[in-house]
């Protein structure tokens, strides 16, 4: 076989310009886009009669989605209100929902913009979260299934919560007729049957069904969580000048429900529990915007921080704390035996916990405005305050009180501001460390001889503080308050206050310009209208003091010259520099003080008013600084000292181990009892009527003269009676204890009232103060109304008695005793008025004993 082997070659000339992506020389799969867009034609081709309605439909869809996600809840929220207006709330009422949106699979009920109107109060949500975990299993421990989120709650409230007309009263007394006329016809009165036993039973079997509901409702919502994002809670109206504002940004809060364990379980019913935690609350006085009346009085010139808060006194501040409040479920009341003992009373408590940063600002401008809110939302009654009965067998029980109490976990300040000829003046109070604490006990039932409060204050380790030049006031370790309030059921009757006041170690500072700013307090604290007698109430002020182990600091330097911590000595203070201050320090075991204040009578002529002082184991010391001159000589002469007493020769006093050594103190003096009556007869001085037009009242306002022409001697006198009873009194002679005795005698008594710093010409040449020679001027102001009884004239009679007066010549010694002198009885009486001063001393022989030891 033959083979043939052919080869062929072929030219193949490539054209440059050849396109390699050209469809037809080189074909590629179409893309998905492209194959949906040829089957969308390819439908439009074959259907184009139905894409009009493909396009509606389409549209509609559109719109359809825009409506479910921007009207349908606002549709929603519209025919809510619609139907809860028409066929569930009154006519008065009124609701509002700008949206409203269901989700039955998360469980959520979501509304926005919510106004809910009625005759008293507003409420306004901005945003609200309703979430019903209904998926949550039941169990021991009360879970939480049902969340409440609410974002700019604001309630006002804007109505009186009482009525004081007599025609509401007696209107409200036809219905409870009638109440009594339709339970009769029913066959009951006050929920006890009248009838058979078949009523009986009826009445027993729908009581167990409301217990059988309340039941499985507790079991539905074992608990509710409730969180609010800026809240605020107001009260007030147009005819008040000033609201008051409850403010918060954060309040997270449980409500809860647990057998009533505390008390009985057997008949109440339940506890309600509500447990919160707030941020940033705060309690204001706002002015009132639309006030339509007269005049509005001025708040306090308080310096703030932020502008927006000019004009607004803050009452409360707290950045962190809690809120509980406990109130049981009342039940019904059961047959006791004779000899048991009584049920104990339902329990109603809201307590306050403050954690971080409270601040508390009060005075008599905020105790202006509440009582004008007070009577606005609780005017007085007048009539008698009917008594409340109490629940028989088969009766629901009643609240008998309602209990409020603030804790201060936390360091807190404290502050009082007043007004006097138009300067701001302030009390300023720090509590450093916690557990302070205000209690209060307010009635709910009224008894036979009326209702009583009662309020306790535990203050722990206050530093108090003036705004004048020299600050120091007041410390102590501890200060009790108690007040009891005894209100008659007759709105006018007698009311009678008893205040207990008992501090442990407090330490008083004491100068005479403290007497003149706690009387502007007391006067701006007085009411500036004149007396009703419409409006007027007895009352019985019952006052009682008492301190232990308390000391009493007298500034005595001369001329009443107090080195005062300022601006401009501060380096020197932090130099460690001691102030230049000399002080009498009058230490006491136990201080008694009892004072009555009767106000029975309508614009009495004169008001009696008797004090009595009560001191055991008083201790007298003199505090000088080291830079003084005596300091050094002092000290040695203390150091070395010997005397008699009945025990034998002693180097220091009996108390002077008693009460807390200082540096440069030194013991002057001892006394085992002090009892002081002071007894006062004062004129009352009210407000000046400028309205009244009869004759004999413009007489007796013209009689006391102006200012050109009044005299002191126009005026009867003020009565003071002053009787002190001292001993057995021992004493150290020291001669520059005498001389500090004399001028506290000058700086109170005398030309030398007014202190002044010792760094006053400083403040002089800086002119940062402008001192007057004559003390008068700072006293009299020339713009205010002159009003002569402010200079009433005073007598007073001063009766001194000191019983075995035994006085040490103190001298260094280490060996024999100082010279000793003893006066059995000294009586000392001054009587003063404006025209004499007349005195007589009367006193025992004085027997001096030295002992010669020169051999």
């Amino acid at each position: 076989m033959e083979k043939f082997t052919r080869t062929t070659t072929f030219s193949i000339n490539f054209n440059e310009s050849f396109n390699s992506s050209d469809s037809i020389l080189n074909p590629t799969t179409p893309s998905t886009l492209e194959v949906i867009s040829n089957e969308i034609f390819d439908y439009f081709d074959s259907h184009r009669e139905q894409i009009p309605l493909l396009v509606i439909v389409y549209l509609l869809t559109i719109i359809w989605i825009i409506y479910l996600i921007l009207y349908h809840s606002r549709i929603q929220g519209i025919i809510l209100s619609y139907i809860l207006r028409r066929f569930f709330l009154k006519d008065s009422t009124q609701i509002k929902f700008d949206s409203f949106s269901i989700s039955f699979i998360s469980g959520a009920i979501i509304f926005r913009n919510l106004h809910y109107t009625t005759g008293s109060y507003f409420i306004f949500i901005k945003d609200g979260c309703l979430v019903f975990r209904y998926w949550s299993k039941t169990k021991t421990k009360p879970i939480i299934r049902l969340k409440i989120k609410l974002y700019h709650l604001d309630i006002q409230f804007f109505s009186p919560i009482r009525s004081s007309t007599l025609s509401d009263n007696n209107n409200n007394n036809n219905n409870n007729n009638n109440n009594l006329t339709d339970d009769l016809q029913r066959g009951s009165i006050n929920g006890i049957s009248t009838k058979g036993d078949d009523t009986q039973s009826e009445n027993t079997i729908k009581s167990n069904e409301e217990g059988l509901f309340v039941k499985r409702l507790r079991n539905l919502f074992p608990a509710i969580e409730i969180k609010v994002e800026h809240g605020r809670i107001s009260a007030g109206h147009d005819t008040l000048p000033y609201g008051l504002l409850i403010r918060f940004s954060t309040m997270t809060s449980t409500f809860t429900s647990i057998s009533p364990s505390r008390n009985l379980s057997q008949i109440d019913l339940m506890t309600l529990i509500y447990n919160l935690k707030y941020r940033n609350l705060r309690i204001q006085l706002y002015p009132i915007r639309v006030y339509n009346g007269e005049t509005r009085e001025i708040p306090p010139p308080i310096p703030t921080s932020k502008p927006a808060d000019s004009g607004i006194f803050q009452v409360f501040e707290c950045l962190d704390g809690e809120i509980e409040y406990e109130q049981d479920v009342p039940g019904k009341m059961i047959e006791q035996l004779d000899n048991s003992e009584p049920l104990p009373d339902l329990t109603w408590e809201f307590r306050v916990k403050c954690h971080k940063d409270a601040k508390i600002a009060y005075g008599p401008w905020a105790d202006r405005q509440r009582e004008a809110l007070w009577q606005y939302f609780f005017p007085t009654l007048f009539e008698d305050c009917p008594v409340t009965p109490e629940p028989s067998v088969g009766q629901t029980r009643i609240f008998k009180n309602v209990r409020f109490k603030l804790w201060l976990y936390c360091p807190t300040i404290i502050d009082i501001y007043f007004m006097s000829k138009m300067k701001l003046h302030q009390i300023h109070a720090e509590l450093p460390n916690q557990g302070s604490y205000f209690d209060a006990t307010f009635p709910f039932s009224t008894n036979p001889d009326g209702f009583d409060t009662n309020i306790s204050i535990n203050i722990k380790q206050p530093i108090i503080r003036t705004n004048l030049q020299f600050t120091q006031l007041f410390k102590a370790d501890e200060i009790d308050i108690n007040l009891h309030i005894h209100y008659p059921r007759l709105w006018n009757s007698i009311q009678i206050w008893t205040l207990g006041i008992i501090t442990k170690k407090p330490q008083v500072y004491f100068v005479f310009e403290h007497k003149c700013f706690f009387q502007s307090l007391i006067n701006d604290w007085s009411s500036p209208v004149p007396p009703d007698i419409y409006s007027f109430a007895p009352f019985i002020y019952d006052i009682s003091l008492q301190g232990n182990h308390v000391e009493f600091l007298i500034p005595c330097n001369q001329g009443n010259w107090i080195d005062c911590p300022n601006e401009n000595n501060r380096q020197k203070q932090q130099q460690q520099q001691p102030a230049e201050n000399n002080f009498i320090s009058i230490c006491a075991k136990s201080v008694s003080l009892t004072y009555p204040l009767p106000f029975l009578e309508f614009c009495p002529k004169v008001t009696p008013m008797d004090i009595t002082i009560d001191v055991q184991d008083l201790l007298a010391r003199l505090v000088i600084p080291e830079n003084n001159r005596m300091f050094y000589i002092l000290e040695g002469v203390d150091s070395h000292k010997r005397f008699y007493t009945p025990n034998g020769i002693k180097s220091q006093l009996t108390l002077s181990d008693e009460f807390e050594k200082r540096d440069g103190c030194f013991d002057c003096g001892e006394v085992p009892n002090i009892k002081v009556l002071i007894e006062i007869l004062l004129h009352s001085s009210p407000p000046i009527d400028t309205n009244r037009s009869d004759l004999l009242y413009v007489q007796h306002v013209k009689s006391m003269g102006n200012r050109q022409t009044f005299h002191p001697n126009k005026l009867d006198y003020d009565l003071f009676n002053v009787e002190i009873d001292i001993g057995p009194v021992n004493l150290f002679l020291y001669g520059l204890f005498l001389k500090k005795l004399w001028w506290v005698k000058e700086n109170i008594f005398g030309w030398d009232q007014v202190f002044h710093d010792i760094h006053e010409p400083e403040l002089i040449r800086e002119k940062k103060i402008i001192v007057h020679d004559d003390p008068l001027v700072d006293i009299i102001d020339e713009t205010y109304p002159f009003d002569p009884r402010y200079f009433r004239p005073l007598m007073a009679t001063v009766r001194v008695a000191l019983h075995n007066i035994t006085g040490h010549l103190i001298h260094h010694t280490d060996d024999e005793p100082c010279p000793i002198a003893f006066c059995e009885r000294l009586c000392f009486e001054m009587t003063t008025d404006l025209d004499e001063t007349r005195l007589q001393v009367f006193f025992l022989p004085v027997n001096i004993y030295i002992e010669d030891t020169i051999v």
